[in-house]
Order: structure tokens, then sequence, then C-alpha cells
């Protein structure tokens, strides 16, 4: 596969997965108590995006088009660990 396709198709679907995977931790840091659920992942859908476009920018900086995969798929699979971390441990102690 071309270098420019591969990393093209990585900053496409790897940034729109990195942006998706922040977009849920965000909105899981962001709902609380006082805040409404709607609130909280229009917030983290908002600051998710703000994360695709650094996504794109690795994806045509990094050395080759394997470490942009990696990167980007790296940094996505720590967002969802971290994001489902939060969404199952339960917060405060009753």
């Amino acid at each position: 596969m071309p270098t420019v396709l591969n990393r093209t198709l990585a900053a496409v679907l790897g940034g729109y997965l990195l942006a998706a995977a922040g977009a849920v931790l965000l909105a899981t840091l962001g709902d609380g108590p006082g805040v409404a659920a709607g609130d909280a992942m229009l917030g983290g859908a908002l600051l998710g995006l703000a994360l695709y476009a650094p996504a794109i920018i690795w994806a045509f900086a990094a050395r080759s088009a394997l470490r942009a995969w990696g990167g980007l798929l790296g940094a996505s699979l720590l967002l969802a660990i971290a994001a489902y971390a939060l969404a199952v441990v339960p917060r405060g102690m009753p």
C-alpha cells in the first residue's frame, strides 16, 4: 500500500478512533454531581474533536506509517481502558 494512502487512512480512521475514545473518557470524567448527563456528553464530544487535529498531524509527522498506526491505536486503547475503568469503578464511598 502506498505510504501516503496508508498515512491518510491512519489519519482518518485512527484519528477518528482516538477522538471517539477521548470523547468517551472526557464525558465520563465530566459526569458528576450537579452536571446533567447531556452536558457531560456534549462537552466530551467537543473536547474529543479537539484531539482529532493533533491525531492527523501525528499520522503525517511520524517516521513511518506503522509508527503512526501504532501510536494512534495505542493511545486510543489507553483512553478506552481509562474510560472503562472510570465507568465501572463506583465513585465515592457510600
